[in-house]
């Protein structure tokens, strides 16, 4: 669970903590905290620009917590400081377009070290880019990601992903606090370790706690 403050106009903050636990069969692991996820986001940055891209910047901390299960974690800490822009493309299809330069260093912790499938494993820059389109009861989007240790690190490798996603919104009523958000998506990716597809769902529910005057 997590909460998203905002702070000013222009900045944002946000705090995740990550939890488990476990269903009791066979060599369970209980139930604990596994990490914490930290953020913050100024928006609107050389607003001279604004006619042609609303830019940004940004960082996102991600740390393991205590000793969470091996599946859970990679073993490190990992900092990781973006720029992105959006511009509008098509207004009248509403059809937004971003894109964002972006890094993730790694520190190891005293936890093993436990990579996943094409996940690299040292410093690398990060490019995203896509487009995202909001329809009448749902949102599309589609994004292209290339991840490369070669430019910071001297392991040289690159991992390519696509991954298309459709997100559906919904409340009880309009006026209501909370937000139901029901993703699906897919993912393709290429790396040091083959090729891979998947598919994902995820779900999430948005409290506001407070409106501003504006909303009330």
């Amino acid at each position: 669970f997590g909460v998203r403050v905002k702070v000013s106009d222009t900045v944002d903050s946000s705090a995740e903590l990550q939890t488990y636990f476990t269903h009791g069969i066979a060599d369970s692991a209980g139930y604990g905290l596994s990490g914490i996820r930290l953020g913050t986001k100024v928006e609107k940055i050389l607003p001279s620009l604004s006619e042609f891209a609303a830019l940004s910047v940004g960082f996102t901390y991600q740390t393991p917590l205590s000793r969470p299960p091996i599946e859970l974690t990679d073993g490190h800490r990992h900092f990781l400081p973006y720029i992105s822009a959006t511009r509008p493309l098509m207004p009248d299809w509403k059809l937004l377009g971003f894109a964002s330069i972006g890094a993730d260093l790694l520190d190891r912790t005293n936890i093993p070290a436990h990579f996943g499938r094409n996940q690299l494993h040292s410093n690398s820059l990060i490019f995203v880019a896509g487009a995202a389109r909001e329809f009448k009861r749902f949102r599309a989007t589609l994004t292209g990601i290339v991840t490369t240790s070669s430019l910071i690190s001297d392991e040289n490798k690159n991992v390519y992903a696509v991954r298309p996603e459709i997100t559906f919104p919904w409340k009880i009523r309009a006026a209501a606090r909370a937000q139901l958000n029901f993703t699906v998506g897919g993912r393709s990716i290429w790396g040091p370790d083959g090729h891979e597809l998947g598919v994902s769902s995820s779900m999430r529910i948005d409290f506001v706690l407070r409106r501003n005057r504006e909303g009330q």
